[in-house]
């Protein structure tokens, strides 16, 4: 007698844990899947957009011409001195600005992002390097916002080095709440 009871307690353990299983799989599957959200069909979930400007500098202001243009998320404005944001959405933003020459004398020159003056990203060119390094930061921007850059030289010898100077927008996906 007890081993029958034995039997039948196991199978019931048994199928209780496959139970489980089959439950916290489907789960797992349904958690990590782009079914989770709405997904723009050119941006998978979980997935981002890069895009690519480089820096010109037309009478002493900045230029921004696109590597990778893609108008549905950002397009130039002012003859490309403002950035103009399309979509809702996280944007990790990354700014760097180069002279070709800077005047070790002088003071530090001000580098700022600003959208809707605000300042997003700020830094300061280092005399030593006339650069302003990597300036990084992820900012949750809304359709129509507007980002500029904008430099204080103080010489007009001192001229935007193009190779170096870029901003990187990787635009990422916000889904509605």
């Amino acid at each position: 007698m007890p081993q029958h009871i034995h039997s039948s307690l196991t199978h019931v353990l048994l199928l209780w844990i496959t139970t489980l299983s089959v439950v916290q799989l489907g789960f797992i599957v349904f958690f990590f899947t782009a079914g989770q959200y709405p997904s723009e069909p050119e941006i998978p979930l979980g997935g981002g957009k890069m895009l690519t400007f480089r820096a010109t500098e037309v009478n002493r202001n900045i230029k921004w011409v696109t590597k990778s243009p893609d108008e549905r998320l950002i397009s130039g404005a002012e003859g490309g001195k403002v950035l103009k944001i399309k979509r809702d959405g996280y944007y990790f933003l990354t700014l760097q600005v180069t002279l070709n020459s800077c005047n070790a004398k002088a003071l530090w020159h001000r580098v700022s992002l600003k959208a809707k003056d605000k300042d997003l990203l700020k830094g300061w060119i280092n005399n030593n390097t006339c650069s302003t390094g990597s300036l990084a930061k992820v900012e949750e921007l809304p359709a129509g916002s507007t980002l500029e850059v904008t430099v204080n030289k103080t010489a007009p010898s001192e001229t935007i080095n193009e190779e170096e100077s870029h901003l990187d927008i990787i635009y990422i996906f916000k889904p509605w709440k």
